[in-house]
């Protein structure tokens, strides 16, 4: 099997207590199995695991674990390897088609957001190769793009006519907002936002104008969407549509509004297939 990943993909760091949006909190962490037998042999550990999943702790649901300075004191007592499969792997994301491996960093951290909105460049991919272990080795530029992201570095006119190119525009800015306040939702912050963007819609004009002010990141959005969902091009034309629509509306940098979308959307199956539709 071959294993690609974006270039920019080794850049990533946790930022840690830097994060202004911990993924300590607010998240389920369900404990892999070979965790779970290592936990048993640590008394302080277990006793904040119910149901092979930590005890999350007051209303903002944190992890047993997360200090007062943002930091874990799993790590900080035991190192990284204690770390579970969970809290090990985000925010990467796998997937697979043929004979080929897909990784990628997701926009719910903020600090893989910054990394793919930010990029300079056009989008290319490196290959790797895996350990038995599950390690990545190996740098290898890959020749080719899949998923239609050829067209995305190739575009040399407004992104705002790209992402209509991608998927003609059939229903406004209202309706969209309706649509997505179907779905599961996690924070009422979010729902705030639609609600918003309902009751005022952006006209088309302003979001378009936003979109190619802001044409490097946008474009960069385009692709990652296009990348995660492996070609779908309603997810990253109605995507990009609502985030700009949102930051147009709400006046919220556009890295927050993209975070708090892939956080409600792109982490429910559920939504993610009620979108396709």
């Amino acid at each position: 099997m071959i294993t690609l990943r974006p270039d920019y993909y080794d850049e990533f760091r946790c930022i840690a207590d830097a994060c202004r949006h911990t993924c300590c909190a607010g998240w389920e962490i369900d404990i892999d199995e070979d965790s779970m037998a290592l936990y048993r042999d640590c008394p302080d550990i277990m006793c904040h695991i119910k149901d092979s999943s930590f005890i999350l702790q007051g209303e903002n649901e944190r992890c047993p674990f997360l200090n007062d300075k943002g930091l874990c004191d799993l790590i900080l007592k035991y190192g990284e390897d204690i770390l579970c499969d969970v809290c090990t792997e985000h925010p990467r994301f796998y997937n697979y088609q043929d004979d080929k491996e897909y990784i990628g960093l997701g926009l719910c951290c903020e600090a893989a957001c910054d990394l793919i909105l930010g990029r300079q460049g056009e989008f290319r991919l490196i290959k790797g190769d895996i350990s038995p272990e599950g390690e990545i080795f190996g740098s290898t530029p890959y020749d080719g793009l899949p998923f239609g992201i050829d067209e995305v570095n190739n575009h040399s006119g407004r992104i705002s006519e790209l992402v209509s190119s991608i998927l003609p525009e059939d229903r406004g800015c209202e309706a969209r907002a309706m649509a997505y306040l179907g779905l599961e939702h996690l924070e009422s912050d979010w729902v705030d936002l639609l609600n918003a963007v309902r009751e005022t819609p952006v006209v088309p004009d302003a979001r378009d104008a936003y979109i190619d002010g802001n044409s490097r990141e946008f474009r960069n959005l385009i692709i990652y969407f296009l990348y995660r969902h492996m070609g779908h091009r309603k997810i990253a034309a109605e995507s990009v549509r609502l985030i700009a629509e949102i930051a147009v509306s709400s006046g919220l940098a556009l890295a927050e509004v993209c975070r708090m979308y892939a956080a409600e959307i792109e982490y429910s199956d559920v939504n993610v297939d009620l979108i396709k539709e």
